[in-house]
C-alpha cells in the first residue's frame, strides 16, 4: 500500500460515505499518490479512510467503470496501468471532442474570457519555470476548460472532463520529461493567440498541433516504457 499524506489519510466523516469514498480514492489516483499498477487493498483502504470494506468495494467498482481501476480475478483491484493502446484511444477521442468544443465556442468569441485566459497562461509559464508540476497540470486543465466552457455545451464538457481524468496518468507520466515543456508552452501560447485573434481555423489548428506533437514525440516514449515493463 502506498503511504499517504496526512490530509489524504483523514477518516471520511462528511456527506454521503459512498460518494466521499469514491471521490477520495479518485483523488489519490489522479494526484499520483496511487501510481499506475499499484494494488488497492480493500482492508487497508477501509482502515485508512475510516470506513467499512463495503463502500470501498463499491467505490472501486465505480472507478473501474471510469477506467481508473482494473480488477484481476483472485488478485484484487489495481490502479489502471498506462499503455500505448489506451493512450491512442483516449487522446484520439479527446482530440475530436475538443475540436467540436472549440468550434462551438468560436460561434461567439465574445464568450471567451481573454483576460482570465491570459492570466492562466502566465501562471502555467510561471509553474513551468519553478518546476511546479502539480500546479502546472492543474492550471493547464483550467485554461482549456475555460475555453471549452465558452461552447456552453454542458454534456460535451462533462464528457471532456471524464476524458481528461482518464488521461491524467499519462499527463503526469509525460510531465517527468522536462525537455518537452518548451514545446507545450508554445502550443498553449498558440491556443491563446488564436482566441485573441478570434480565428477559429487557427484555434482548431492549435489543438491539432498539440495532438500531432503527442503522436510524434510522446507515443515513442510511452512505447519504450511499455516495452521496458513487459521485459521486467
Amino acid at each position: 500500500m502506498i503511504p499517504l499524506s496526512n490530509q489524504s489519510t483523514s477518516p471520511i466523516a462528511y456527506g454521503s460515505v459512498q460518494d466521499a469514498v469514491v471521490d477520495r480514492i479518485r483523488e489519490l489516483i489522479l494526484s499520483g499518490q496511487f501510481k499506475p499498477g499499484a494494488w488497492l487493498r480493500q482492508d487497508e483502504l477501509a482502515q485508512t479512510l475510516g470506513v467499512s470494506t463495503m463502500p470501498i468495494r463499491e467505490a472501486l467498482r465505480k472507478l473501474q467503470a471510469e477506467g481508473l481501476v482494473v480488477f484481476h480475478p483472485r488478485r484484487g483491484a489495481m490502479v489502471a496501468t498506462i499503455t500505448v493502446a489506451d493512450y491512442e484511444e483516449i487522446y484520439r477521442i479527446r482530440e475530436e471532442m475538443e475540436i467540436l468544443a472549440v468550434r462551438w465556442a468560436a460561434e461567439n468569441f465574445d464568450h471567451f474570457p481573454l483576460a482570465h485566459l491570459k492570466q492562466l497562461l502566465a501562471e502555467i509559464e510561471d509553474a513551468a519555470v519553478n518546476q511546479d508540476i502539480p500546479r502546472r497540470m492543474q492550471t493547464v486543465r483550467e485554461f482549456f476548460f475555460l475555453i471549452f466552457a465558452a461552447s456552453q455545451k454542458s454534456q460535451l464538457i462533462r464528457i471532456l472532463s471524464g476524458l481528461w481524468d482518464l488521461s491524467q496518468q499519462y499527463r503526469r507520466y509525460f510531465s517527468t520529461f522536462p525537455e518537452i515543456v518548451p514545446q507545450r508552452l508554445a502550443n498553449y501560447r498558440q491556443v491563446y493567440h488564436a482566441c485573441e485573434m478570434h480565428d477559429v481555423d487557427a484555434l482548431v489548428q492549435a489543438i491539432r498541433d498539440i495532438y500531432a506533437f503527442g503522436k510524434t514525440n510522446l507515443i515513442p516514449r510511452l512505447r519504450e516504457q511499455e516495452t521496458h515493463e513487459q521485459t521486467k
